[in-house]
Protein backbone atom coordinates (compact mmCIF):
# COMPACT_ATOMS: atom_id res chain seq x y z
CA UNK A 1 0.00 0.00 0.00
CA UNK A 2 2.66 2.26 0.87
CA UNK A 3 4.20 1.59 -3.22
CA UNK A 4 0.31 2.77 -4.14
CA UNK A 5 0.82 5.98 -1.87
CA UNK A 6 3.94 7.17 -3.52
CA UNK A 7 1.74 7.67 -6.60
CA UNK A 8 0.32 10.20 -5.63
CA UNK A 9 1.42 14.26 -5.31
CA UNK A 10 1.45 15.36 -1.41
CA UNK A 11 -1.53 17.54 -2.27
CA UNK A 12 -3.63 14.87 -3.22
CA UNK A 13 -2.51 12.46 -0.39
CA UNK A 14 -3.25 15.34 2.14
CA UNK A 15 -6.74 15.79 0.43
CA UNK A 16 -7.30 11.90 0.88
CA UNK A 17 -5.71 12.23 4.59
CA UNK A 18 -8.09 14.89 5.52
CA UNK A 19 -11.05 13.57 3.73
CA UNK A 20 -10.92 9.54 5.03
CA UNK A 21 -8.31 8.85 7.53
CA UNK A 22 -8.62 11.61 10.03
CA UNK A 23 -10.57 11.07 13.06
CA UNK A 24 -12.05 14.40 12.18
CA UNK A 25 -13.44 14.09 8.36
CA UNK A 26 -12.34 17.62 6.34
CA UNK A 27 -14.99 19.04 4.51
CA UNK A 28 -15.00 19.87 0.98
CA UNK A 29 -15.48 23.20 1.61
CA UNK A 30 -12.57 22.92 4.46
CA UNK A 31 -9.88 21.77 1.75
CA UNK A 32 -11.18 23.99 -0.62
CA UNK A 33 -10.60 26.87 1.70
CA UNK A 34 -6.91 25.74 2.86
CA UNK A 35 -5.90 25.04 -1.04
CA UNK A 36 -7.62 28.38 -2.50
CA UNK A 37 -9.70 26.64 -5.03
CA UNK A 38 -13.63 25.68 -5.39
CA UNK A 39 -14.98 22.44 -3.52
CA UNK A 40 -16.11 20.68 -6.82
CA UNK A 41 -12.13 20.80 -7.42
CA UNK A 42 -11.20 19.34 -4.73
CA UNK A 43 -13.66 16.49 -5.13
CA UNK A 44 -12.34 15.93 -8.45
CA UNK A 45 -8.99 15.78 -7.17
CA UNK A 46 -10.15 13.51 -4.89
CA UNK A 47 -11.70 11.33 -7.51
CA UNK A 48 -8.22 11.41 -9.33
CA UNK A 49 -6.62 10.09 -6.60
CA UNK A 50 -8.54 7.68 -5.87
CA UNK A 51 -8.46 6.36 -9.76
CA UNK A 52 -4.01 6.50 -9.20
CA UNK A 53 -4.77 4.25 -5.75
CA UNK A 54 -6.92 1.69 -7.72
CA UNK A 55 -4.55 1.71 -10.82
CA UNK A 56 -1.38 1.15 -8.73
CA UNK A 57 -2.85 -1.31 -6.87
CA UNK A 58 -3.79 -3.59 -9.25
CA UNK A 59 -0.26 -3.39 -10.94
Amino acid sequence: MAQALDALDERSLDILRRRWMDEQKATLHELADKYGVSAERIRQLENNAIKKLKAAVAD
